[in-house]
């Protein structure tokens, strides 16, 4: 038996910075040293993991650190730390957060967490997002520092959107009768998982059970008829949530009533989602229309909307809020009539909105606000290749090319969602690089 122990010829991996989250981070930074100076603290301890992920441009601690709090940051106007245990620390420094300018603080696994942070804010006048001995808590403060979103969140907001919606719309094209709602769940988490984007909600509700059950989330009954799918999808921290409704074979004419009218729900909604506006304000122009077309108080049966970010909900649209919307800023609208739900994020734009969450492999109809048309998801048909449809129909004849859709979805796109973390490089047998 021998041994070689000559020079290793496997390829070696070299760990790349991520230009742009660092430049993310630093504007995080800037933010944070604002804070300390106007409230003339020392540090920020950051626990809650939205935080976190905005603070690291993206660093996803929930997907490597167990319920309980194993891991915190502390920023100074001079540095920021993480402090973690043995275990996490690798992770954390190699996959999420490599080359971002931190440094670590660590203690053994079976050393309680809540010592290292004690043992960091002693002596020091600390703000904390998470009531802890020895600091400030002001969760408010530090919530309102994640908006307005930057240019990274921004383009990622783009990206996730571009995934959430073919995840919903691919199913929704996909489905066939008989399916459970668990099982239709269950194919919309398989598309945003593979793309490693974790699907926060999901709700399959089939044949108007969403009227009754305004969260209903999902269950094993059959769909018979029609069924409402919406997700909310998290990436980097991240949220952005799409709803679309399905119908087999035929559109029946009471949703497709009530429907249009929560159309004009969303349009008004999103038409005046915009830089400066306070939500109340657009709870205003969103309450008209429920009023003028005779839908009561079925505004009290669901919630509206909410400003969406490092969390499902920085601000919930209610009737008397006062948040004043601060462009770059997304919001999800998610109304409902009856058993019509129509669910689109919008970014908020200083001089425009941006929907997100819309796409050419869905119906489209226009909805007329103050003269300006606004495009909303409508209801798509989904016919068997055996079933022959009734032409007699007249409801489904004159209205079937708003149900039809002419572009079904693609492939998924191949753009990379992970950060280029590593470099894969050639292996050196000779003591030099060959540089031809």
């Amino acid at each position: 038996m021998s041994s070689d122990f000559g020079e290793d010829k496997r390829p070696k991996r070299l760990l790349l910075q991520d230009a742009a989250r660092l430049q993310d981070v630093e504007v995080k930074h800037d933010r944070v040293r604002q804070l300390l100076n106007s409230t003339g603290s020392d540090a920020l301890l950051l626990q809650n993991p939205e935080n976190i992920a905005w603070f690291t441009a993206g660093a996803d601690l929930l997907r490597c650190t167990s319920g309980s709090c194993t891991t915190s940051l502390f920023v100074t106007s001079d540095a920021r730390l993480f402090a973690t245990n043995s275990i996490d620390s690798a992770q954390i420094f190699e996959r999420e957060a490599f080359g971002l300018g931190f440094q670590l603080k660590q203690r053994e696994w079976f050393q309680p967490h809540h010592e290292l942070v004690r043992d960091l804010c002693r002596g020091r006048n600390v703000v904390c997002d998470e009531s802890i001995s020895n600091a400030t808590f002001d969760a408010d403060v530090v919530r309102s520092m994640r908006l307005p979103l930057t240019e990274l969140e921004v383009a990622r907001m783009r990206l996730l959107s571009r995934i959430a919606v073919h995840a919903v719309e691919a199913t929704g094209h996909n489905l066939r009768p008989g399916a459970t709602e668990a099982e239709v769940a269950g194919e919309i988490s398989h598309r945003l998982l593979k793309r490693t984007v974790a699907a926060v909600r999901i709700q399959v509700c089939a044949d108007g059970r969403n009227e009754r059950y305004r969260h209903w989330t999902f269950g094993e009954q059959p769909i018979e008829n029609f069924a409402v799918l919406s997700c909310v999808a998290r990436r980097w921290g991240l949220h952005v949530g799409v709803t679309r409704t399905v119908c087999l074979e035929t559109v029946p004419e009471d949703l497709w009533k009530v429907f249009q009218r929560v159309l004009l729900v969303h349009a008004t909604g999103v038409f005046f989602s915009r830089h400066g506006q306070t939500l109340g304000d657009v709870w205003t122009k969103v309450h008209r229309i429920y009023e003028k077309f005779g839908m009561g108080n079925e505004w009290q049966l669901s919630d509206q909307a909410d400003v969406i970010g490092y969390s499902l909900s920085e601000c919930q649209l209610t009737p008397d809020s006062d948040y004043r919307l601060q462009a770059p800023a997304a919001v999800f609208w998610h109304s409902s009539v009856g058993p019509a739900l129509v669910g689109d994020t919008v970014l908020v734009h200083e001089s425009s909105n941006e929907q997100l969450t819309m796409s050419s492999s869905w119906p489209q109809v226009p909805v007329q606000v103050k003269g300006r048309e606004v495009l909303c998801p409508g209801i798509l048909r989904v016919r068997m290749a055996s079933v022959q449809c009734d032409s007699s129909a007249k409801t489904e004849a004159a209205t079937a090319s708003l149900f039809d859709c002419p572009e079904p979805p693609q492939q998924e796109s191949p753009v990379q969602v992970e950060s280029v973390w590593e470099l894969e490089l050639p292996a050196v047998s000779s003591g030099r690089i060959d540089n031809r």
